[in-house]
């Protein structure tokens, strides 16, 4: 019976000592410039989306420094739909990921953790991360995911994959998705719908084999609830 526990014990602590042995070998060590597949690149993201018109945003990506080592390539687009009403799509293309909580709390923003939130996107269910951040007159709700290979993954996940691909030398196709709405703390109920109606409507302007490296393979379930 002891013998039983102690097993169990010891198979609990394989994922902790993975995830240890990644986040040292990710933030321990010097690394060298993240290679890509590109694929970034290669996804046509439409700016016209089923009454939806995007532009281009002029952001600073200075990536020339180390500390950005881990990226290679950004989407970053505002929308605009019929009613007037604006939201931002990030894609970031990287060998590691920033929580954006973090990163809203360091940039000054009061953060709000939301609860995960489930999408139905052309035949494909998965879970996405939220947050509510606030700083002076500006609040938006943020929604993010992490797909890797076409799989959504969560922290962990994508720490382990991050750890595995390394060791191996084998490049991947990792993508954050961020949507960032512009709202306030007490209409995030209308943020959401906007949100949700954006999502859908990218899913379908978008080839099968493109929307899996944004959504996941179809037919797939991706669950964060116990991540």
């Amino acid at each position: 019976m002891q013998d039983n526990k102690m097993n169990k014990k010891k198979k609990g602590l394989i994922p902790i000592a993975l995830l240890l042995c990644a986040i040292i070998y990710c933030f321990g060590f010097p690394k060298a410039k993240y290679e890509s597949l590109n694929i970034l690149s290669q996804l046509k993201i439409p700016l016209e989306i089923n009454g939806w018109q995007g532009r281009d945003v002029e952001q600073e990506w200075n990536m020339e420094g180390e500390e950005y080592n881990f990226v290679s390539q950004a989407l970053d687009r505002e929308y605009v739909n019929a009613d007037g009403k604006n939201l931002f799509l990030l894609v970031l293309d990287a060998g590691n990921f920033h929580n954006p909580k973090v990163c809203s709390n360091s940039s000054g923003f009061k953060v709000i953790e939301l609860n995960n939130l489930e999408f139905h996107v052309v035949n494909r269910t998965f879970q996405a991360h939220s947050l509510y951040t606030e700083k002076d007159a500006d609040g938006f709700l943020i929604i993010y995911w992490i797909c890797i290979d076409k799989n959504v993954v969560d922290w962990t996940e994508q720490k382990i994959k991050q750890l595995w691909f390394s060791l191996i030398n084998k490049k991947r196709a990792g993508l954050m998705i961020r949507v960032d709405v512009p709202t306030k703390e007490d209409t995030i109920g209308d943020a959401l719908k906007l949100a949700e109606d954006f999502i859908a409507d990218l899913g379908w302007a978008m080839s099968s084999d493109q929307a899996s490296y944004i959504f996941g393979n179809p037919g797939t379930v991706a669950d964060l609830s116990l991540k």
